[in-house]
């Protein structure tokens, strides 16, 4: 791509702050020394830590244009992998220098800001995982034990092969030393709710903090069942909140409003993992503010993360509108349909800015390229889920199968096969081109349930297509959230076997043809329920259900995992 030539930009130069307050050497902004509190900081919102003469922030790292996108920790190159820990150019606005006792836990913290952080944000920067869990960490000792510990599983999580922690890895050191980190933590979260009756907000913004950490660390370990119970807990306490009113600003460097962000994300992917019935026992979605985007956004990191918060909103209202209305009468059709159309304004609106966005020049930049990317491949299963609803609904409810009703709404026709030929190149571009990549965890939502929509949705006619998402699912070990790649395409490839299965059953052939066989829409697997065994965290029965079960309400095919 070519650039114009010229005098590089400088940064001025300013004197270095020696004497100030502790948030301004972190900020490394000039501090004006106020007492007991400075007004660079007070006047700006934000908190100021005091004055310790022996405080220093962390040394800077600047590293030529080279070497900044592949520097490496060579103290952390594991001698079984050939993996490298790869710094992300993004910054960490705020890594504070703790008093760490151990080296362990300086091992794993350092490991934590220069690789964890990069990989747990995703794809667009975060000021939870970037700064505000940093500054936490250094004022509040249970976060600061769950930063660790998840610091030490998410190394040791790093070094292996696979998309979440084996069980025989569980006597490893780091995970070892990560779960009594955990412990530690939950300790302190005991007697922080035990020291008063009623509890503080900043102590309630510590609890869901660390809900988050906690369901990290379970989501790394293959817990699912455990991850989903944190998630539920940090939600709940959400809800409670909003419900008291209560929005009072207290003093926490971890902001309410990012907390929020993270739990919508995090709840649209645990809905997107559940089936219906166990959907109506699940927690509250978390409330969001009133949405709002420019319509003549400029493209930056900020316009894009607004694009996000506003995208991720709507999936997990999709999400619980098709689970909600599975149990609803057809008397409620003008109930239904009329919420059906506020959702599509919705995308119509979201759809006019991404597509501003996407069309401006500084668009394909190295900065703005994946996070578009990862934006418009949201807005392609959003896009699936509103024009083509489940076979079993658009029976229920009349008005969203007929094709004119839909056309109405949209601009122009809709070409399913197309739509998941484009949903599958926009998941491809956002996977590492290398056959021998690290694992990946994340907690955003990334390439993996759009693998699966492909694979699981996508037309009978487009086979290859479908064991192509497959494959690819199975070979990169990536975990975003509740999605275990792995996991995932070892289940859809059973479903696509399950099809074929059937379809030479209904066709009376003796012996497995050649090819793939096109598969009648009755015969399609519509349905995976996904079940977890009580005292087994790693063992899950999975029943497999098409149109035809269903309507003859029969059991589905069942198959158990263990992973």
């Amino acid at each position: 791509m070519a650039t114009l030539a010229g005098k590089p930009r400088q940064r001025a130069w300013k004197p270095k702050n020696r004497t100030g307050c502790k948030t301004c050497k972190i900020r490394k902004v000039k501090c004006d020394e106020e007492k007991p509190h400075c007004k660079r900081c007070t006047t700006t919102g934000r908190t100021c830590d005091g004055y310790d003469p022996n405080f220093r922030p962390p040394p800077s790292i600047a590293p030529t244009t080279s070497q900044n996108a592949r520097s490496t920790v060579h103290g952390y190159l594991s001698p079984q992998t050939n993996h490298q820990i790869i710094r992300s150019p993004s910054p960490i606005y705020l890594a504070p220098a703790l008093h760490l006792n151990t080296i362990e836990e300086r091992e794993s913290f350092e490991f934590f800001t220069s690789h964890a952080v990069s990989s747990l944000r995703g794809f667009l920067e975060s000021s939870f995982w970037q700064r505000e869990i940093l500054q936490a960490a250094h004022r509040d000792p249970a976060i600061q034990h769950c930063v660790i510990a998840l610091g030490a599983m998410h190394r040791r999580f790093f070094e292996g092969k696979g998309s979440h922690i084996n069980e025989e890895d569980m006597s490893d050191k780091y995970l070892q030393f990560a779960l009594r980190q955990s412990n530690q933590a939950i300790q302190d979260l005991i007697k922080k709710a035990g020291q008063r009756g009623k509890m503080a907000k900043k102590d309630k913004v510590t609890l869901m903090t660390c809900s988050i950490l906690f369901s990290s660390m379970s989501c790394l370990q293959g817990h699912q069942k455990d991850a989903l119970g944190h998630l539920r807990s940090g939600i709940r306490m959400l809800n409670e909140m909003d419900s008291e009113g209560d929005d009072k600003a207290e003093d926490h460097p971890v902001d309410l409003e990012s907390l929020r962000s993270l739990f919508v994300g995090l709840d649209m992917q645990a809905r997107s993992t559940m089936p219906s019935s166990q959907s109506q026992g699940w927690v509250s979605r978390p409330r969001t503010k009133a949405p709002s985007i420019l319509l003549r956004a400029e493209l930056s990191m900020s316009s894009l993360l607004a694009m996000l918060r506003y995208t991720e909103s709507l999936l997990n209202h999709i999400h619980w509108f098709f689970q909600y209305i599975v149990s609803r009468p057809p008397e409620e059709e003008p109930i239904v349909e009329s919420e059906y159309r506020d959702l599509i304004n919705r995308f119509r609106q979201g759809a006019a800015v991404l597509e501003t966005l996407s069309n401006m020049p500084s668009s394909s930049t190295d900065e703005f390229a994946q996070p578009l990317t990862a934006l418009q491949l949201l807005h392609c299963q959003i896009e699936y889920f509103l024009r083509s609803p489940r076979r079993d609904l658009e029976e229920k409810f009349n008005f969203l199968s007929q094709s004119d009703f839909m056309d109405d709404l949209f601009d122009e026709p809709f070409d399913l096969s197309a739509q998941f030929i484009k949903m599958f190149e926009l998941a491809t571009r956002l996977l590492p081109i290398s056959t021998n990549a690290a694992p990946v965890f994340t907690t955003t939502i990334g390439p993996t349930s759009a693998l699966w929509l492909v694979a699981m949705r996508a037309p009978s006619t487009c086979a290859a297509l479908r064991k192509r998402a497959v494959s690819l699912m199975l070979s990169h070990p990536r975990r975003e959230g509740f999605w275990d790649g792995m996991i995932a395409g070892q289940i859809a490839q059973e479903a696509l076997r399950l099809e074929q299965e059937n379809t030479q059953a209904e066709l009376g052939l003796s012996a497995a043809p050649t090819r793939d066989l096109i598969v009648p829409d009755d015969l399609r697997i519509l349905v995976v329920a996904v079940s977890f065994v009580e005292d087994n965290d790693r063992k899950a029965k999975v029943e497999y259900s098409n149109i035809r079960d269903m309507k003859e309400g029969r059991p589905g095919s069942v198959q158990w995992i263990i992973w």
